[in-house]
């Protein structure tokens, strides 16, 4: 039952990394353009939380989040402004300073920030660093690195770069922290949630960080234009709206085990590929050279050694004597 579980995470954790991929695409799109990153920030959570908002209440269950955050609202203020805040804050401004690529590429040590930060999340089995998973997530690095290695030498300077790595492994450790946070305090509270109502609770927090990003958009570039508008809004429906529910089941689906939360979170290795394809076809990058393949190649077999349904779970189940047909 476990081994199933932990195959259909991964595999809806994979479907929602496709989706995540626009951000990256559409913010080097914009960042060409001339669209700011503030209007671009704000504007993405807004424009998912009101989606989310007509979706929930056309099925029902808005009544029940909105019953659920009053009874810790700072809980939701505080993560979510990190989630959906402060770590697209930083992936966005990082579009200023480096391709898409190498936005996506470093934002996957997040796979390795997730793992390090399980003995300070939990305090159950879950608190244990799993090594196997550790070694796995490093062979998806080295294939990382392959991939940054293989696009040296584009048209932005050192200085550059290395504010865009910057800003992004910031993001690769507070995205993470926060999505397991809001999971940890769900699951400890008690309350049922699906997946939608979990996204749309996290977005609902952001508000006070989205209406700050907006007005500083306003004062620096005045009101946006058309463009930076339907690309937002696009990034909303595909990354937020559909890859964040997505992702966030999938999460779900593997809370129980810290092996299975860091094979979905691994699951974000995807991104890479699908942004250098992407942006090939709509932005003109040259395609990676032997070291990008090898690269690739590499996050590929990470991807299998994590969803092999050999791994053994099974003294997870004992140690958190939940029985199976709750898993």
């Amino acid at each position: 039952m476990q081994t199933n579980s932990n195959f259909k995470a991964i595999a809806i954790g994979s479907l929602a990394c496709l989706f995540f991929s626009s951000t990256y695409i559409l913010n080097s799109f914009l960042s060409a353009k001339g669209g700011h990153w503030a209007w671009t920030v704000g504007l993405r959570s807004f424009f998912l939380m009101l989606l989310l908002l007509v979706l929930l209440s056309a099925k029902g269950q808005l009544k029940h989040l909105l019953f659920v955050m009053q009874q810790n609202l700072q809980v939701w203020l505080l993560w979510g402004g990190v989630a959906f805040g402060l770590s697209y804050f930083f992936l966005t401004y990082a579009a200023s300073f480096g391709p898409g690529w190498l936005v996506a590429g470093v934002f996957q040590f997040t796979i390795v920030a997730g793992i390090l930060l399980c003995p300070f999340l939990y305090k159950d089995h879950r608190a244990k660093i799993p090594m196997k998973a550790l070694l796995i997530s490093l062979v998806i690095m080295v294939g990382i690195a392959f991939m940054q290695w293989s696009q040296k030498g584009g048209s932005y300077t050192t200085q550059q770069l290395w504010w865009c790595i910057g800003l992004v492994l910031i993001a690769a450790f507070i995205w993470p922290l926060s999505n397991r946070k809001l999971l940890l305090y769900v699951e400890e509270s008690g309350h049922e949630l699906s997946a939608i109502q979990r996204v749309a609770g996290t977005a609902i927090g952001s508000l006070p960080f989205q209406l700050l990003m907006m007005g500083y958009g306003y004062f620096q570039a005045g009101l946006p234009g058309q463009e930076q508008l339907f690309t937002v809004l696009l990034i909303s429906i595909s990354s937020g709206v559909i890859g964040c529910i997505l992702f966030f089941k999938a999460m779900h689906l593997a809370r129980l085990d810290a092996s299975s939360m860091a094979a979905v979170e691994a699951t974000q290795s995807i991104e890479i590929l699908v942004t250098v394809v992407g942006e090939v076809l709509l932005l003109g990058i040259p395609w990676p050279n032997l070291n990008g393949s090898i690269g690739m190649l590499l996050i590929v077999v990470g991807l299998i050694l994590y969803s092999l349904p050999s791994r053994k779970n099974v003294w997870s189940l004992k140690k958190s004597k939940i029985p199976r047909h709750q898993v």
